[in-house]
């Protein structure tokens, strides 16, 4: 198999580098055109990726073709891919806002499956969500699959709660890195120096995150076995709860299930 980016951006070449580095993708089967060229060139003398003339010319040389541009540019690079597709190929997107069936009106009966990774993905530590459209074989899937497992977990994901997912699995990693940030400069406030306070906050996250996943208990459960009777963690917790934390949360989650929708 042979596969080619359209689009070699942050996510694309996290994606690219995580296929290169698992072995699974020798080399010569990657291929990647991005219209600004000098990403495209990093990433050729950085890992060997092959480099296409045109989004044409990836579709032709390549059999699963995944779109990795901004959602607003695909009406200008559908066009030009479309002389190239077959129902052998497969399309793959990670554009956000864009169901299945948008595609296949423009394509035809193509395979076309979508996923949504998140930046993660950059240190092998994605979640992404994944599902198939009208004319996608498990054949189809089990080649995505193969490929974002390569930068983290992969899901199984209805599409109808694919906007629910971006948000989620997605822009939920920026709330993190706020709270990460909020973390430190209080550290920075309390005396402690910025980049210690900075590696504390982010094992402190890290560690709760990993104590939830391996212990199978609740979040709420762990919270309250950090928290003594009368004790200082428990002052904190209401103070979060009293200034609104989970209701911001909630929010902003909401939030960007609507601007998804909206795409």
């Amino acid at each position: 198999m042979i596969y080619g980016f359209i689009g070699v951006g942050n996510m694309a070449s996290a994606i690219l580098r995580g296929m290169a580095k698992s072995g699974r993708f020798p080399q010569g089967t990657l291929y990647g055109y991005n219209r600004t060229p000098k990403k495209a060139q990093a990433l050729q003398e950085e890992m060997g990726l092959c480099l296409a003339e045109s989004e044409l010319d990836a579709a032709r040389k390549t059999d699963v073709i995944v779109l990795a541009v901004k959602p607003q540019m695909l009406e200008g690079v559908l066009p030009k891919i479309a002389p190239a597709l077959t129902p052998e190929k497969l399309i793959i997107t990670i554009a956000a806002g864009k169901e299945t069936g948008w595609y296949e009106a423009r394509l035809g009966q193509v395979p076309v499956v979508r996923v949504m990774p998140n930046i993660n993905a950059r240190v092998g530590a994605s979640v992404s969500a994944l599902c198939g459209g009208a004319f996608a074989r498990e054949e189809h899937l089990s080649l995505a699959r193969a490929m974002f497992e390569t930068v983290g977990a992969v899901y199984d994901v209805e599409e109808r709660l694919f906007s629910a997912f971006s948000a989620l699995g997605g822009a939920s990693g920026a709330f993190v890195h706020l709270f990460i940030d909020a973390l430190s400069s209080a550290g920075v406030q309390a005396g402690i120096p910025r980049a210690l306070s900075q590696q504390i906050a982010c094992q402190v996250v890290a560690g709760s995150a990993r104590l939830t996943a391996e212990s199978g208990q609740h979040p709420i459960a762990l919270m309250d076995q950090v928290c003594s009777p009368g004790g200082t963690t428990i002052e904190g917790v209401h103070a979060l709860k009293r200034l609104g934390f989970e209701s911001a949360v909630h929010q902003a989650v909401k939030a960007v299930i609507e601007k998804d929708k909206q795409l």
